[in-house]
Formats: structure tokens, C-alpha cells, sequence
């Protein structure tokens, strides 16, 4: 039997409003994800592209005309010839590594402090996050006269312990100027780790420990077995966003000493403004972005594998 002609309109109808649907709802796909995309090549990919275009050339930002392409040079200079080049290398990752191991140690006892029954506990929470709210630029200026050479309260404290027969020039010690300012992100960045730490504590399931205390085990043991576990996700994320951070840190150590004295504070962030903005060789400091980019992808990769392995 032959369908009817209203059955056929109708059938065609369906399909076709099924089929516009489908259209439909990819246009709005394309609508809810244009936004995001045109924000990411604007902000992100198109800089990246300019800055691996610049990092081949001699640019520079008051000869704009005089741009030429120098192939590999930038990359070559800064390898081989470039000292400063090395001692930033070399003092981001002493900058990084001791902020992110004193912050993560003091973040990590403060968290299993604060985990705890304590009289007033949301309270002590609440102040031991106030040094990570505090903006960096404060910090840094707090952080000058904290470790001023001469009226400073870091040496009156030393002093009146009898820790030092005299004051400590701070920032302009070869020696010191770098601690200085590592204790400094220590206390501004270890709130961070103490809240993130705090909340993976929260979520460590009762009948865990419940179960190691029957079976005898100890305070450390079941730190080591039970805790520790727990965590290592918690652990792996932060660190590796705090190292990246620290790598990437501008504001503190331009505010305190701008990679002074003697260079013994420069790191890759303060040296790459410098090349770019003070010297102005634009092509230059996009050569040691992308070095320092390749850097922090390759920790990346490596330290995720390392992880999950």
C-alpha cells in the first residue's frame, strides 16, 4: 500500500526539522567556542607566533625599519657567548627550586598543623592565608625594609639573638641579596601550598587511618603509607604549577633589586625585560623567550611522566 500524501509531508516534515537541528546545534557549538578561540589566538597563539618570528631577526624598538632576518645568530650568541645569559640559567633555577622546596615544607606542616582539632582552627586558618593575598609589589616593598642594611627588623632580630656581631647589607651582598629575596617568595607563596595540601587532607577517607591504627601502625607509618598516597596527585599538580610560577616570577625581584647586585639576582623573567625594554633588542629577548619556553615544556613533559610512572 502507498503512504498517504499527508503521511509523506509529514515524514518529510520530521526530517527535515531533525536534519535542522543538527545544524542548529553545531552553529551554536560555533557560537559558544568562537569567543574562546578568537581570546586564544589573540592573546596567545598570535603573540607566540610573533615571538618566534621576532627571534630569528635583529629587531629592535627604536630602528623598527631596519628589521632583517639573522637565522639562527640570536640563538648561537646566547648559547655560547652569552654569560649573563648563564648566570640568569642558573639563578632561576636556585630561585625556583629553594622557593618551591621551602614553600612546599613549610605549606606541608602547616597543612597537617591546621588539619587537626585546634581551638580556633578557622581562625588560624584564616591569618596563615594573609601573606598569599597580599600583593606582590607590596611584598616586595615590605620586603626592602625588612631587610634594609641599616634599620632593617630581619638584623635587629639577628642582632638580639647575638645571631650577628653586625648588620647584613642584604641586597647589596653577592651573597645574600638572592636568600633575601627567596625567603621573601617562601612567605608569600607558602599560604598556597598550605590550602591546597589542607584540602587534599580533607578529603583522605576515615576508615584509611581507621584501619592503619588498628593494624598498629604509627604516626609516621601511616603519614608514609596512608597520607602520602593520598596526596601524591595533590602533590604532583602543585608543584609543578608552583615551579612554572617561580620560573616565571617578574614583579618581586624587579621591585627589590632589578636582578642586582652584580647580576646576582638576574633571572630569565628580569633579564628578557631588560633585553626588551631598557636595550630594547626585541629580537634578542624573544630568542631567550623561546629558550625559556622550550625549558618549561620540556620540565613539563618530563616531570608528568616521571609522576605517573
Amino acid at each position: 500500500m502507498q503512504p498517504s500524501a499527508s503521511l509523506t509531508r509529514r515524514l518529510a516534515h520530521r526530517i527535515f526539522l531533525s536534519r535542522q537541528g543538527r545544524v542548529s546545534d553545531g552553529m551554536y557549538a560555533v557560537m559558544f567556542l568562537a569567543p574562546v578561540l578568537i581570546i586564544l589566538v589573540v592573546v596567545i597563539f598570535y603573540p607566540l607566533g610573533r615571538v618566534l618570528a621576532y627571534s630569528v631577526t635583529n629587531a629592535n624598538l627604536l630602528f623598527p625599519d631596519r628589521e632583517t632576518y639573522i637565522g639562527l645568530d640570536n640563538f648561537d650568541f646566547l648559547i655560547n657567548q652569552d654569560q649573563i645569559f648563564k648566570t640568569a640559567v642558573k639563578n632561576t633555577l636556585v630561585f625556583t627550586l629553594a622557593s618551591v622546596a621551602g614553600g612546599f615544607s613549610i605549606g606541608f606542616m602547616l597543612a597537617l598543623i591546621l588539619n587537626e582539632k585546634l581551638p580556633l582552627r578557622n581562625v588560624l586558618r584564616g591569618v596563615a592565608l594573609i601573606p598569599w593575598v597580599v600583593p606582590g609589589v607590596i611584598v616586595a616593598l615590605m620586603t626592602l625594609y625588612m631587610f634594609n642594611g641599616e634599620v632593617g627588623v630581619i638584623n635587629y632580630t639577628l642582632r638580639s639573638f647575638d645571631l650577628i656581631d653586625e648588620n647584613i647589607p642584604w641586597f647589596g651582598s653577592l651573597d645574600h641579596a638572592m636568600w633575601a629575596v627567596i625567603v621573601a617568595n617562601v612567605w608569600n607563596q607558602t599560604p598556597f601550598y598550605m590550602l591546597m595540601l589542607l584540602a587534599g587532607l580533607q578529603t583522605c577517607p576515615d576508615d584509611l587511618m581507621e584501619a592503619a591504627k588498628i593494624d598498629g601502625a604509627g604516626s609516621l607509618a601511616r603519614f608514609r603509607y596512608v597520607t602520602l598516597p593520598h596526596l601524591s596527585k595533590v602533590i604532583m599538580i602543585i608543584t609543578a604549577l608552583m615551579v612554572i610560577w617561580n620560573f616565571n616570577n617578574f614583579d618581586l625581584i624587579w621591585t627589590t633589586t632589578q636582578g642586582g647586585p652584580v647580576n646576582s639576582t638576574m633571572v630569565l623573567s628580569v633579564y628578557t625585560y631588560r633585553q626588551a625594554f631598557i636595550s630594547f633588542q626585541t629580537g634578542y629577548a624573544s630568542a631567550i623567550a623561546v629558550l625559556w619556553l622550550l625549558g618549561l615544556l620540556a620540565f613539563s613533559y618530563f616531570y608528568i611522566r616521571a609522576m605517573e610512572s
